[in-house]
């Protein structure tokens, strides 16, 4: 009957040391997530973002992890207060992988940014990795992140201070001059090739000009200007 009482005590005990720890989530309110920098200085839990609305599910074995559905994705809102490319440390675990290792791509404001090849754990999770991102001042940047094979599990990410300096938009000839609902592109000689595309590659404006300034109207976002098939990419407030 000891026996009995010690082996089961032994196997409850073992239990209790199996079962994963669980950090202590926060998430915040909408308003503190929304302030410039907010996140140079907090943990982004992937439980805090819209996880669910994009197709993602709770890990079972761990709900402090988000799993994604075949091909689903999490995306991390995220502002700043100034244009640069920046550091982002993902913390991660793996649901499965096989030799070759679990794939995700990151996009970015909708365009591709990187490809991760994430492998098998060798201790308990998170596992971390670094990849860089280009960020914009006051503008709702999105970093995405989508399966692509096999089953990554997503515990957050924490954003690394920019490491690049301001984004210049005035590095040759010309200059491009974002406005409240608009572009200006000064500085222009002889004739020259304009379009305008929206981040996802529709383009919404092509035309010569022969003028020294050009002007366009814009909606609030992200574009990609090109001058002579010099491309820029262009926020408007």
């Amino acid at each position: 009957m000891k026996k009995m009482l010690l082996f089961g005590f032994v196997f409850l005990f073992s239990g209790i040391l199996s079962v994963p720890v669980k950090a202590e989530v926060t998430c915040y309110t909408a308003a503190e997530v929304k302030i410039p920098d907010f996140w140079l200085d907090h943990f982004y839990y992937a439980q805090c973002t819209d996880w669910e609305g994009t197709g993602s599910k709770l890990f079972a074995e761990n709900p402090d992890y988000i799993d994604f559905n075949g091909g689903s994705t999490v995306e991390f809102p995220v502002r700043v207060s100034q244009d640069g490319e920046y550091v982002v440390t993902l913390s991660y675990g793996i649901g499965y992988a096989d030799a070759t290792g679990a794939t995700m791509t990151i996009n970015v404001n909708g365009e591709f940014a990187t490809q991760l090849t994430l492998y098998k754990l060798t201790a308990d999770p998170p596992a971390t990795i670094d990849f860089s991102v280009e960020l914009y001042a006051d503008y709702d940047n999105v970093i995405q992140l989508k399966q692509v094979k096999d089953w990554p599990i997503i515990l957050g990410i924490q954003l690394s201070s920019n490491i690049s300096g301001t984004i210049s938009v005035d590095e040759n000839s010309f200059t491009i001059v974002p406005s409240s609902g608009a572009i200006s592109i000064e500085n222009l000689s002889g004739e020259n090739q304009i379009d305008i595309y929206t981040i996802n590659g529709k383009i919404i404006n092509s035309e010569k000009v022969t003028s020294n300034s050009f002007n366009y109207k814009l909606n609030e976002g992200l574009y990609i200007v090109k001058v002579n098939g010099e491309a820029r990419k262009v926020v408007v407030k």
